[in-house]
Protein backbone atom coordinates (compact mmCIF):
# COMPACT_ATOMS: atom_id res chain seq x y z
CA UNK A 1 0.00 0.00 0.00
CA UNK A 2 2.70 2.37 1.07
CA UNK A 3 4.81 1.60 -2.36
CA UNK A 4 1.65 2.48 -4.46
CA UNK A 5 1.12 5.76 -3.21
CA UNK A 6 4.30 6.80 -3.51
CA UNK A 7 4.21 5.24 -6.83
CA UNK A 8 1.12 7.74 -7.27
CA UNK A 9 2.61 10.68 -5.83
CA UNK A 10 5.47 10.12 -8.33
CA UNK A 11 3.44 10.34 -10.92
CA UNK A 12 1.60 13.05 -9.78
CA UNK A 13 4.84 15.57 -9.53
CA UNK A 14 5.49 14.25 -12.95
CA UNK A 15 2.47 15.07 -14.81
CA UNK A 16 2.28 18.81 -13.18
CA UNK A 17 5.70 19.08 -14.59
CA UNK A 18 4.58 18.08 -17.87
CA UNK A 19 1.98 20.51 -17.39
CA UNK A 20 4.19 23.61 -16.74
CA UNK A 21 6.45 22.55 -19.73
CA UNK A 22 3.66 22.33 -22.19
CA UNK A 23 2.53 25.56 -20.94
CA UNK A 24 6.18 27.36 -21.12
CA UNK A 25 7.30 25.76 -24.79
CA UNK A 26 6.08 29.03 -26.39
CA UNK A 27 8.74 30.56 -24.21
CA UNK A 28 12.11 31.21 -25.63
CA UNK A 29 15.28 29.53 -24.16
CA UNK A 30 17.98 31.73 -22.41
CA UNK A 31 21.42 31.72 -20.85
CA UNK A 32 23.19 28.02 -21.08
CA UNK A 33 20.15 26.50 -22.72
CA UNK A 34 20.95 28.55 -26.33
CA UNK A 35 24.14 27.26 -25.40
CA UNK A 36 23.37 23.23 -25.26
CA UNK A 37 21.01 24.02 -28.46
CA UNK A 38 24.22 25.13 -30.51
CA UNK A 39 26.05 22.46 -29.18
CA UNK A 40 23.00 19.81 -30.33
CA UNK A 41 22.56 21.39 -33.83
CA UNK A 42 26.61 21.03 -34.32
CA UNK A 43 26.30 17.71 -33.16
CA UNK A 44 23.74 16.92 -35.84
CA UNK A 45 25.82 18.59 -38.62
CA UNK A 46 28.56 16.24 -37.99
CA UNK A 47 26.37 13.19 -38.20
CA UNK A 48 25.43 12.31 -34.22
CA UNK A 49 29.61 12.32 -34.11
CA UNK A 50 30.19 13.62 -30.54
CA UNK A 51 34.14 13.86 -31.33
CA UNK A 52 34.46 16.71 -34.00
CA UNK A 53 32.07 18.70 -31.56
CA UNK A 54 34.38 17.21 -28.37
CA UNK A 55 37.47 18.43 -30.22
CA UNK A 56 36.53 22.09 -31.05
CA UNK A 57 35.53 24.14 -28.30
CA UNK A 58 34.27 26.92 -31.11
CA UNK A 59 31.70 23.56 -31.46
CA UNK A 60 30.93 21.99 -27.74
CA UNK A 61 31.58 25.40 -25.73
CA UNK A 62 33.67 23.88 -23.35
CA UNK A 63 30.29 22.25 -22.38
CA UNK A 64 30.88 18.04 -21.57
CA UNK A 65 28.85 16.66 -24.61
CA UNK A 66 26.67 14.43 -22.82
CA UNK A 67 23.56 16.77 -22.86
CA UNK A 68 23.91 18.07 -26.56
CA UNK A 69 24.63 14.23 -27.95
CA UNK A 70 21.87 13.03 -26.46
CA UNK A 71 19.31 15.99 -27.36
CA UNK A 72 20.41 16.10 -30.73
CA UNK A 73 17.95 13.57 -32.35
CA UNK A 74 14.94 15.25 -30.44
CA UNK A 75 16.22 18.77 -31.40
CA UNK A 76 16.33 17.14 -35.37
CA UNK A 77 12.76 15.89 -34.87
CA UNK A 78 11.16 18.82 -33.01
CA UNK A 79 13.52 22.06 -32.97
CA UNK A 80 16.24 23.33 -30.94
CA UNK A 81 13.53 24.79 -28.46
CA UNK A 82 10.90 21.64 -28.03
CA UNK A 83 13.77 18.88 -28.28
CA UNK A 84 16.06 20.27 -25.48
CA UNK A 85 12.46 20.41 -23.31
CA UNK A 86 12.03 16.95 -23.81
CA UNK A 87 15.25 15.97 -22.83
CA UNK A 88 14.81 18.38 -19.83
CA UNK A 89 11.59 17.27 -18.69
CA UNK A 90 12.80 13.26 -19.07
CA UNK A 91 15.68 13.46 -17.48
CA UNK A 92 14.20 15.79 -14.48
CA UNK A 93 11.48 12.80 -14.18
CA UNK A 94 14.49 10.71 -13.87
CA UNK A 95 14.93 12.76 -11.04
CA UNK A 96 11.96 12.29 -9.30
CA UNK A 97 12.70 8.13 -9.85
CA UNK A 98 15.75 8.36 -8.22
CA UNK A 99 14.40 10.96 -5.17
CA UNK A 100 12.15 7.60 -4.55
CA UNK A 101 14.86 4.86 -5.19
CA UNK A 102 16.80 6.83 -2.61
CA UNK A 103 14.16 7.18 0.10
CA UNK A 104 13.66 3.44 -0.15
CA UNK A 105 17.44 2.62 0.08
CA UNK A 106 17.47 4.56 3.39
CA UNK A 107 14.17 2.79 4.30
CA UNK A 108 15.15 1.83 7.54
CA UNK A 109 15.78 5.41 8.46
CA UNK A 110 12.37 6.40 7.93
CA UNK A 111 9.27 6.13 9.89
CA UNK A 112 6.34 4.47 8.14
CA UNK A 113 4.98 6.79 5.19
CA UNK A 114 8.46 8.02 5.15
CA UNK A 115 9.34 6.91 1.22
CA UNK A 116 6.46 9.59 0.67
CA UNK A 117 7.80 12.54 2.81
CA UNK A 118 11.01 12.33 1.28
CA UNK A 119 9.67 12.73 -2.30
CA UNK A 120 7.27 15.52 -1.55
CA UNK A 121 9.85 17.45 0.09
CA UNK A 122 12.97 16.77 -2.22
CA UNK A 123 10.65 17.29 -5.21
CA UNK A 124 8.00 19.79 -4.99
CA UNK A 125 9.69 23.54 -5.53
CA UNK A 126 10.14 25.83 -8.03
CA UNK A 127 14.09 24.89 -8.52
CA UNK A 128 12.92 21.24 -9.17
CA UNK A 129 10.13 22.37 -11.62
CA UNK A 130 11.82 24.94 -13.55
CA UNK A 131 14.44 22.04 -14.39
CA UNK A 132 11.58 20.06 -15.80
CA UNK A 133 11.48 22.87 -18.76
CA UNK A 134 14.65 25.12 -18.08
CA UNK A 135 16.59 23.17 -21.51
CA UNK A 136 19.17 22.62 -18.89
CA UNK A 137 20.92 19.11 -17.98
CA UNK A 138 20.84 19.99 -13.93
CA UNK A 139 17.56 17.15 -13.10
CA UNK A 140 19.36 14.87 -15.30
CA UNK A 141 22.54 15.41 -13.11
CA UNK A 142 20.97 15.37 -9.61
CA UNK A 143 19.09 12.06 -10.56
CA UNK A 144 22.59 10.81 -11.66
CA UNK A 145 23.84 11.94 -7.59
CA UNK A 146 21.13 10.57 -5.77
CA UNK A 147 20.97 7.31 -7.73
CA UNK A 148 24.74 6.72 -7.04
CA UNK A 149 24.34 7.59 -3.39
CA UNK A 150 21.43 5.00 -3.37
CA UNK A 151 23.69 2.64 -4.49
CA UNK A 152 26.35 2.79 -2.89
CA UNK A 153 24.01 2.73 0.73
CA UNK A 154 22.73 -0.35 -0.51
CA UNK A 155 26.08 -1.91 -1.19
CA UNK A 156 26.54 -1.04 2.64
CA UNK A 157 22.89 -2.22 3.99
CA UNK A 158 22.22 -5.39 1.61
CA UNK A 159 25.21 -7.63 2.61
CA UNK A 160 23.31 -10.35 0.87
CA UNK A 161 22.95 -9.39 -2.77
CA UNK A 162 25.90 -10.16 -5.09
CA UNK A 163 28.14 -6.65 -4.98
CA UNK A 164 29.59 -6.54 -8.42
CA UNK A 165 26.56 -6.08 -10.33
CA UNK A 166 25.62 -2.76 -8.11
CA UNK A 167 29.29 -2.05 -8.20
CA UNK A 168 28.89 -2.06 -12.49
CA UNK A 169 25.93 -0.02 -12.17
CA UNK A 170 27.93 2.62 -10.13
CA UNK A 171 30.44 3.00 -12.20
CA UNK A 172 28.21 3.38 -15.26
CA UNK A 173 26.48 5.91 -13.18
CA UNK A 174 29.51 7.86 -12.24
CA UNK A 175 30.89 7.64 -16.35
CA UNK A 176 27.48 9.07 -17.18
CA UNK A 177 27.65 11.74 -14.53
CA UNK A 178 31.25 12.75 -15.90
CA UNK A 179 29.85 12.85 -19.20
CA UNK A 180 26.98 14.84 -18.30
CA UNK A 181 28.84 17.66 -16.16
CA UNK A 182 32.68 17.88 -14.78
CA UNK A 183 31.09 18.00 -11.57
CA UNK A 184 30.44 14.64 -11.46
CA UNK A 185 33.83 13.98 -10.51
CA UNK A 186 32.61 15.08 -7.24
CA UNK A 187 30.64 11.51 -6.93
CA UNK A 188 34.23 9.79 -8.06
CA UNK A 189 35.61 11.15 -4.65
CA UNK A 190 31.51 10.82 -2.08
CA UNK A 191 30.97 7.29 -2.94
CA UNK A 192 34.30 5.40 -2.56
CA UNK A 193 34.47 7.50 0.69
CA UNK A 194 31.28 6.40 1.58
CA UNK A 195 32.19 2.51 1.09
CA UNK A 196 35.43 2.86 3.49
CA UNK A 197 33.68 4.57 6.00
CA UNK A 198 31.72 1.18 5.94
CA UNK A 199 34.68 -1.02 5.35
CA UNK A 200 34.62 -2.71 8.64
CA UNK A 201 30.92 -4.00 8.50
CA UNK A 202 31.74 -4.78 4.73
CA UNK A 203 34.36 -7.11 5.99
CA UNK A 204 32.23 -8.93 8.08
CA UNK A 205 31.61 -11.26 4.84
CA UNK A 206 35.15 -11.76 3.45
CA UNK A 207 34.32 -13.33 0.01
CA UNK A 208 31.45 -10.79 -0.74
CA UNK A 209 34.12 -8.20 0.59
CA UNK A 210 37.01 -9.25 -1.90
CA UNK A 211 34.24 -9.54 -4.49
CA UNK A 212 33.51 -6.03 -4.27
CA UNK A 213 36.99 -4.54 -3.97
CA UNK A 214 38.37 -6.45 -6.97
CA UNK A 215 35.07 -5.28 -9.17
CA UNK A 216 35.22 -1.58 -7.57
CA UNK A 217 38.94 -1.68 -7.72
CA UNK A 218 38.55 -2.03 -11.75
CA UNK A 219 35.61 0.20 -11.86
CA UNK A 220 37.28 3.20 -10.59
CA UNK A 221 40.78 2.43 -12.27
CA UNK A 222 38.82 2.97 -15.42
CA UNK A 223 36.82 5.59 -14.54
CA UNK A 224 40.16 6.81 -13.64
CA UNK A 225 42.17 6.15 -16.92
CA UNK A 226 39.17 7.96 -18.24
CA UNK A 227 39.36 11.10 -16.50
CA UNK A 228 43.27 11.19 -16.59
CA UNK A 229 42.90 11.06 -20.67
CA UNK A 230 40.32 13.88 -20.34
CA UNK A 231 42.42 15.82 -18.61
CA UNK A 232 45.68 15.34 -21.02
CA UNK A 233 43.49 16.25 -24.08
CA UNK A 234 43.63 12.52 -25.24
CA UNK A 235 39.64 10.95 -24.65
CA UNK A 236 38.16 12.08 -27.87
CA UNK A 237 34.95 11.68 -25.56
CA UNK A 238 35.55 14.19 -22.68
CA UNK A 239 37.61 17.32 -22.45
CA UNK A 240 38.53 18.79 -18.90
CA UNK A 241 39.43 22.24 -20.17
CA UNK A 242 37.79 25.68 -20.35
CA UNK A 243 34.90 27.85 -18.75
CA UNK A 244 32.34 26.69 -20.37
CA UNK A 245 32.52 23.47 -18.09
CA UNK A 246 33.77 25.42 -15.14
CA UNK A 247 37.19 23.99 -15.64
CA UNK A 248 38.57 27.21 -16.40
CA UNK A 249 36.75 29.09 -13.57
CA UNK A 250 37.72 26.40 -10.53
CA UNK A 251 39.39 28.28 -8.01
CA UNK A 252 39.81 31.19 -10.00
CA UNK A 253 38.86 34.01 -7.33
CA UNK A 254 39.29 34.69 -3.62
CA UNK A 255 38.20 31.54 -1.91
CA UNK A 256 36.87 33.08 0.87
CA UNK A 257 34.83 35.08 -0.86
CA UNK A 258 33.60 31.93 -2.74
CA UNK A 259 33.15 29.52 -0.48
CA UNK A 260 30.92 31.90 1.27
CA UNK A 261 28.89 32.23 -1.92
CA UNK A 262 28.42 28.73 -1.95
CA UNK A 263 27.25 28.27 1.62
CA UNK A 264 25.15 31.66 1.08
CA UNK A 265 23.38 29.55 -1.96
CA UNK A 266 22.82 26.38 -0.44
CA UNK A 267 20.76 28.72 2.62
CA UNK A 268 19.00 30.18 -0.21
CA UNK A 269 18.40 26.62 -2.42
CA UNK A 270 17.25 24.68 1.50
CA UNK A 271 15.00 27.86 1.83
CA UNK A 272 12.71 28.00 -1.61
CA UNK A 273 12.94 24.10 -1.64
CA UNK A 274 11.77 23.86 1.76
CA UNK A 275 10.73 26.58 3.70
CA UNK A 276 8.44 25.96 6.27
CA UNK A 277 9.56 22.22 6.74
CA UNK A 278 12.46 23.07 7.86
CA UNK A 279 11.49 23.62 11.07
CA UNK A 280 11.13 19.53 11.26
CA UNK A 281 15.01 19.64 11.53
CA UNK A 282 14.83 21.32 15.36
CA UNK A 283 13.29 17.98 16.42
CA UNK A 284 15.58 15.88 18.30
CA UNK A 285 14.07 12.88 15.86
CA UNK A 286 15.46 14.41 12.63
CA UNK A 287 19.55 13.74 13.87
CA UNK A 288 20.50 10.09 14.38
CA UNK A 289 24.46 9.09 14.11
CA UNK A 290 23.78 6.85 11.12
CA UNK A 291 23.05 9.90 9.29
CA UNK A 292 26.60 11.17 10.01
CA UNK A 293 28.03 9.66 7.16
CA UNK A 294 25.81 9.86 4.50
CA UNK A 295 25.61 13.89 5.36
CA UNK A 296 29.39 13.76 5.47
CA UNK A 297 30.25 11.60 2.61
CA UNK A 298 27.40 12.70 0.26
CA UNK A 299 26.99 15.95 1.01
CA UNK A 300 29.82 17.50 2.75
CA UNK A 301 32.16 16.55 -0.32
CA UNK A 302 29.73 18.03 -2.76
CA UNK A 303 29.13 21.11 -0.93
CA UNK A 304 33.43 21.68 0.03
CA UNK A 305 33.38 20.60 -4.14
CA UNK A 306 31.56 23.62 -4.59
CA UNK A 307 33.46 25.79 -2.49
CA UNK A 308 36.38 27.13 -4.28
CA UNK A 309 34.00 27.47 -7.76
CA UNK A 310 33.42 31.69 -7.80
CA UNK A 311 29.81 31.42 -9.62
CA UNK A 312 28.32 29.28 -7.11
CA UNK A 313 27.16 32.11 -5.49
CA UNK A 314 23.96 32.42 -7.29
CA UNK A 315 23.77 29.26 -8.82
CA UNK A 316 20.87 27.45 -6.46
CA UNK A 317 20.59 24.64 -9.27
CA UNK A 318 23.71 23.14 -7.78
CA UNK A 319 22.30 22.18 -5.14
CA UNK A 320 19.43 20.52 -6.23
CA UNK A 321 20.96 16.41 -5.63
CA UNK A 322 21.40 17.85 -1.75
CA UNK A 323 17.39 17.83 -1.77
CA UNK A 324 17.41 14.23 -1.19
CA UNK A 325 19.60 14.05 1.62
CA UNK A 326 17.84 17.19 3.38
CA UNK A 327 14.48 15.65 2.67
CA UNK A 328 15.63 12.82 4.46
CA UNK A 329 16.61 14.59 7.68
CA UNK A 330 13.11 16.46 7.47
CA UNK A 331 11.09 13.34 7.08
CA UNK A 332 12.92 12.00 10.23
CA UNK A 333 12.16 14.88 11.85
CA UNK A 334 8.27 14.87 11.33
CA UNK A 335 7.99 10.86 12.91
CA UNK A 336 8.33 12.17 16.69
CA UNK A 337 5.31 14.78 16.10
CA UNK A 338 1.74 13.97 16.11
CA UNK A 339 -0.17 12.80 13.05
CA UNK A 340 -1.96 16.50 12.77
CA UNK A 341 1.03 17.75 13.46
CA UNK A 342 2.58 16.18 10.37
CA UNK A 343 -0.26 16.44 8.17
CA UNK A 344 -0.28 20.41 9.11
CA UNK A 345 3.52 20.73 8.25
CA UNK A 346 3.49 18.74 4.92
CA UNK A 347 0.13 20.50 3.87
CA UNK A 348 1.58 23.99 4.79
CA UNK A 349 4.37 22.95 2.69
CA UNK A 350 2.36 21.91 -0.23
CA UNK A 351 0.44 25.39 0.02
CA UNK A 352 3.73 27.53 0.02
CA UNK A 353 5.58 25.27 -2.56
CA UNK A 354 2.64 25.38 -4.83
CA UNK A 355 2.47 28.75 -4.73
CA UNK A 356 6.50 29.21 -5.12
CA UNK A 357 5.89 26.70 -8.45
CA UNK A 358 3.22 29.08 -9.75
CA UNK A 359 4.67 32.37 -9.18
CA UNK A 360 8.06 31.17 -10.84
CA UNK A 361 7.48 28.17 -13.41
CA UNK A 362 3.88 30.21 -14.67
CA UNK A 363 4.56 33.34 -16.95
CA UNK A 364 1.10 34.99 -16.32
CA UNK A 365 1.48 34.48 -12.34
CA UNK A 366 5.17 35.87 -12.80
CA UNK A 367 3.88 38.61 -14.98
CA UNK A 368 1.30 40.01 -12.38
CA UNK A 369 3.58 39.34 -9.24
CA UNK A 370 6.53 40.58 -10.63
CA UNK A 371 6.74 44.38 -9.38
CA UNK A 372 6.35 42.46 -5.34
CA UNK A 373 8.85 39.64 -6.14
CA UNK A 374 12.43 39.76 -3.94
CA UNK A 375 15.49 40.24 -6.43
CA UNK A 376 17.99 39.85 -3.82
CA UNK A 377 20.27 41.70 -5.59
CA UNK A 378 24.34 41.03 -5.15
CA UNK A 379 27.38 42.38 -6.60
CA UNK A 380 30.58 39.88 -5.74
CA UNK A 381 31.99 39.47 -9.12
CA UNK A 382 31.39 42.46 -10.56
CA UNK A 383 28.50 42.55 -12.30
CA UNK A 384 24.80 42.83 -10.15
CA UNK A 385 23.09 39.34 -10.37
CA UNK A 386 20.34 37.69 -8.17
CA UNK A 387 20.46 35.43 -5.72
CA UNK A 388 17.13 33.70 -7.18
CA UNK A 389 18.98 33.74 -10.89
CA UNK A 390 18.06 30.15 -11.41
CA UNK A 391 14.42 30.75 -11.15
CA UNK A 392 14.58 32.28 -14.55
CA UNK A 393 11.02 33.00 -15.60
CA UNK A 394 12.33 36.99 -16.09
CA UNK A 395 14.36 36.26 -18.70
CA UNK A 396 12.29 33.98 -20.54
CA UNK A 397 9.60 36.47 -20.71
CA UNK A 398 12.33 39.30 -21.15
CA UNK A 399 13.16 37.76 -24.39
CA UNK A 400 9.50 36.69 -25.40
CA UNK A 401 8.86 40.26 -25.01
CA UNK A 402 11.83 41.19 -26.98
CA UNK A 403 10.83 38.87 -30.11
CA UNK A 404 7.44 40.46 -30.21
CA UNK A 405 8.46 43.47 -30.38
CA UNK A 406 10.73 42.65 -33.11
CA UNK A 407 8.30 40.94 -34.97
CA UNK A 408 5.93 44.03 -34.42
CA UNK A 409 7.91 46.35 -35.29
CA UNK A 410 11.03 45.10 -38.10
CA UNK A 411 9.08 46.46 -41.25
CA UNK A 412 8.38 43.46 -43.81
CA UNK A 413 11.03 42.04 -45.59
CA UNK A 414 13.77 44.08 -43.75
CA UNK A 415 17.51 43.18 -42.64
CA UNK A 416 17.78 43.25 -38.80
CA UNK A 417 21.39 43.27 -37.77
CA UNK A 418 22.12 42.21 -34.08
CA UNK A 419 25.26 44.07 -32.34
CA UNK A 420 27.18 42.96 -29.91
CA UNK A 421 25.17 39.48 -29.25
CA UNK A 422 28.25 37.24 -27.99
CA UNK A 423 27.10 35.31 -24.95
CA UNK A 424 29.52 31.87 -25.16
CA UNK A 425 30.89 33.84 -28.66
CA UNK A 426 28.15 32.85 -31.20
CA UNK A 427 25.84 30.51 -29.07
CA UNK A 428 22.64 32.83 -28.82
CA UNK A 429 23.01 33.18 -32.77
CA UNK A 430 20.61 32.04 -35.50
CA UNK A 431 18.66 29.88 -32.53
CA UNK A 432 15.63 31.91 -32.27
CA UNK A 433 15.34 32.32 -36.36
CA UNK A 434 15.98 28.36 -36.53
CA UNK A 435 12.70 27.59 -33.47
CA UNK A 436 10.32 30.47 -35.86
CA UNK A 437 10.27 32.80 -32.99
CA UNK A 438 11.58 35.61 -35.26
CA UNK A 439 9.29 36.26 -38.67
CA UNK A 440 10.68 34.32 -41.64
CA UNK A 441 10.88 37.38 -43.90
CA UNK A 442 13.21 39.15 -41.51
CA UNK A 443 16.69 38.85 -42.17
CA UNK A 444 19.10 38.62 -39.81
CA UNK A 445 22.95 39.33 -39.08
CA UNK A 446 25.59 39.41 -36.18
CA UNK A 447 27.73 41.57 -36.45
CA UNK A 448 29.95 43.70 -33.89
CA UNK A 449 29.22 47.57 -33.49
CA UNK A 450 33.00 48.13 -34.08
CA UNK A 451 33.16 49.08 -37.64
CA UNK A 452 29.38 48.76 -38.46
CA UNK A 453 29.18 49.57 -41.64
CA UNK A 454 26.02 47.66 -43.63
CA UNK A 455 25.40 47.77 -47.05
CA UNK A 456 21.62 48.45 -47.06
CA UNK A 457 20.23 52.25 -47.59
CA UNK A 458 17.33 51.20 -45.42
CA UNK A 459 17.14 48.55 -42.07
CA UNK A 460 17.00 47.68 -38.27
CA UNK A 461 19.62 47.05 -35.74
CA UNK A 462 19.20 45.98 -32.07
CA UNK A 463 21.83 46.95 -29.48
CA UNK A 464 22.61 44.60 -26.81
CA UNK A 465 23.50 47.73 -24.20
CA UNK A 466 23.87 51.37 -24.59
CA UNK A 467 27.77 51.39 -25.10
CA UNK A 468 26.94 48.99 -28.35
CA UNK A 469 24.68 52.29 -30.03
CA UNK A 470 26.87 52.95 -33.31
CA UNK A 471 27.46 56.81 -32.86
CA UNK A 472 27.09 57.31 -37.06
CA UNK A 473 23.25 56.05 -36.23
CA UNK A 474 23.15 58.11 -33.51
CA UNK A 475 20.05 59.53 -35.37
CA UNK A 476 18.47 56.34 -36.01
CA UNK A 477 14.60 56.17 -35.04
CA UNK A 478 14.54 54.43 -31.52
CA UNK A 479 11.78 51.85 -31.87
CA UNK A 480 12.16 50.65 -28.55
CA UNK A 481 13.39 47.85 -26.38
CA UNK A 482 16.34 48.70 -28.07
CA UNK A 483 15.52 48.13 -31.53
CA UNK A 484 16.38 50.92 -33.77
CA UNK A 485 15.17 52.03 -37.97
CA UNK A 486 17.52 53.55 -40.47
CA UNK A 487 15.53 54.53 -43.07
CA UNK A 488 18.09 56.45 -46.14
CA UNK A 489 15.24 56.88 -48.77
Amino acid sequence: MQRALSTWLLLTLVSIGAAFTWTNRGLPLVRNSLVYARASEHVIEHGYDPRPVVADSKLSYDKPILYAWCSAPLVKAFGNHDGLRVTSFLTTAAYLFALLHFARSFRALLPEGGERWVLWLGAFGPCVFYQFWSAHPDGWFAALAVFAWSLSHRLVVEPERDPVPRVLALGATLFVAILLKNYGLVLFLSCPLYLVCHVRALRADRTRFRRLLASASLVFVAIGVFVGLAATGHNPLSRLEGEGGGVGQYANGELWMSARGTWVALGIALLVQFHVALLLAFRSSAWTRALLAPLLCFGGVYVAGLMPFPTTFYNMRYFVPLFALAALVLARGAASGSTSLRRGVFALHGVVALASVAVYDSAPVYRRLAPVLPKLEVNWIGVPLSLLDNLRMPLHLEAADLLAHLNARVPPNSTLYWLDVNYYRDAQQGVYERAGLLRADITTHYVSSRGFEPNEASFCFWRASPRSMPTQFASAEDLGLGLFRVDGR
